[in-house]
This record gives structure tokens, sequence and C-alpha cells, in this order.
């Protein structure tokens, strides 16, 4: 009986570290939090959920496999995260299923090993790796296997409150290569899981993205949509820590990156939440070391 006991324990403690290292997709170490944001990937499309889960499964095998039992990768539950989003790149970008599988796979693999090696280089500057090792993996195969499908227009919308709500809601979707309000819900909970001032700057967040790139001239069926808010919304959750106003100077350089890239034709994918959260970090480094001296 407890050689069973401990089995159970056992699985539970691996499946709830599992969990919390699908939460970090959203910078949570929480496996409420995990478990939430699978949940608005399968509501949003099964096929995007296998592919998380090929991605994040990846993603422990390899580093169960190369890194120590006592590292950090492990030890706060970093490992499957960009593996996770590594796949679910392939399976959004990719029609046929079983190339999707493939290269998610290899995706996969892939930034977790350059996760590590991405991981103890910015150390050195005392800089997060967050999603840089997914987003270099795809660009790397994007340009030779990326389907390049005519994307659907966008219908009129109305701009009402509650679409503008709607619309907050929808910008956490694409944190997960999802799309609609209901997925972003469920993103939003996860966040309210882990902490409620989490979910309240992400969605802070997503909605000044928006209105930002609407400044910028973003159609406002896109705007509407929740395509303008991942990033800013990504980056309010990387500086709130550090300050109201990092957060806002991090999501005003998210936003003017991502307008840089979608001018040339870029996929940028989180790209300007990782330059702009780097970024808001090392200006508060440095701002604190000038009030020292």
């Amino acid at each position: 009986m407890s050689t069973v006991l401990r089995s159970d324990a056992l699985l539970g403690g691996t499946i709830l570290s599992f969990a919390r290292s699908i939460g970090q997709i959203v910078l949570q170490r929480n496996a409420a939090t995990g478990a939430f944001v699978f949940a608005g990937v399968l509501c949003a499309s099964p096929r995007l959920a296998c592919g998380l889960l090929i991605g994040a499964l990846a993603g422990t095998v390899v580093t169960i496999i190369t890194e120590s039992a006592d590292s950090p990768a492990l030890r706060d539950d970093l490992y499957g995260f960009n593996g996770a989003l590594a796949a679910l790149a392939a399976f959004t970008f990719i029609r046929d299923a079983s190339q999707a599988a493939a290269v998610a796979i290899l995706a996969a693999v892939s930034a977790t090993m350059l996760a590590g090696k991405l991981a103890r280089g910015l150390s050195r500057f005392n800089l997060p790796m967050l999603s840089s090792p997914a987003i270099i993996v795809t660009w790397c195969w994007m340009p030779l296997l990326a389907d390049r499908g005519e994307v659907g227009a966008l219908g009129p919308v109305a701009k009402s409150l509650d679409a503008l709500i709607e619309a907050a809601f929808a910008g956490l979707a694409p944190i997960v290569f999802a799309s609609g309000a209901l997925a972003g819900g469920f993103v939003a909970a996860g966040l309210l899981a882990a902490r409620p001032a989490r979910a309240g700057w992400a969605l802070a967040g997503s909605a000044l993205g928006a209105a930002l790139h609407g400044l910028g001239g973003a159609d406002d069926a896109i705007l509407l949509s929740g395509a303008c808010g991942f990033n800013a919304a990504l980056v309010a959750l990387a500086a709130a820590p550090l300050g109201a106003r990092y957060a806002f100077i991090g999501i005003a350089m998210a936003v003017v990156i991502e307008r840089i890239a979608d001018s040339a034709g870029i996929a940028a994918l989180t790209a300007p939440f990782v330059l702009a959260s780097w970024t808001v970090i090392a200006l508060a480094r440095a701002s604190r070391k000038d009030c020292v001296l």
C-alpha cells in the first residue's frame, strides 16, 4: 500500500510540475494557470491542444536527459513552455497534420536544447530567456515550410463597449496561437488563479496595446479581433513587478517593434515582447544603480 501511495504521490507531483511548466507560457509557475491555459487552447482548437502537449512533453524529455536534477530549468519548471510554443507554431503555420507533427517534435526538441544555452548566456546579463528559443527556432523553419494561404477578410465590427471588452480578452488568446474571447478568457482565468493583479495587468496591457496600434493606423476589425494585444499583455506581465512606469514603457516599445515588423512583412511572433522586456529590465537595473550612486 505504501508503495502505491508513493507512486500516486510521484505521479501527482509530476502532473503538477508539468502543469506549472505550461503556466510558464504566461510567466506564471502555477499549476492552475497551466490547466486554464491548456483549456483555453483546447476550446479554441483540439488540434492546437495536441500540439501544445506534444511540444511540452518533448521539452520535458529533453530537459530531463540534458539537465542536472538541480538545474534551474527543472527547479523552476521552465522546461516545457518553449517546446510547447515551438510546437504550437508548427501546428499553426503548417496545414498538413503529419508534417506539422514532425516539425513540432523537431522544433520543440531544438527549442528546448537552445533554451539551456540561451539561459546560461543571458544569465551573464541577468536577463530571462522568455520565449526567445521558440522564436528563433520557428524563424528558422518558417521560410521553408510555412503555408502561405490567404487569410479570410474580417467582417465589419461594432465599436461597442462589449466589443472592446471582448477584444481585451481576445488579445490574450494569441499568446498560445489561439483566437477568440473565450480562449483569452481561459488565459485570464489562469492568471487570476495565480494572482488577481496579474490578470488585471494582462488585460490592461492587451487593451492599451490595441489602442496604441489603433493610433498607429491598424484596422478596426483587426484591433477588435484581439490580434494586436498579446505582445503588450506579455510585456505588462513581465514588467509590472518593476513598476507601472516600466510596464507602460515596455508596452509602447512592444507596439512600436510590432508595427515595424508588420511593415517589413516579418512574422514577429512574440519577439516584440522579448525585446521590450529585456530593454525595460535593463533600464530598471540601470536606474537602481544610479539611485545607489
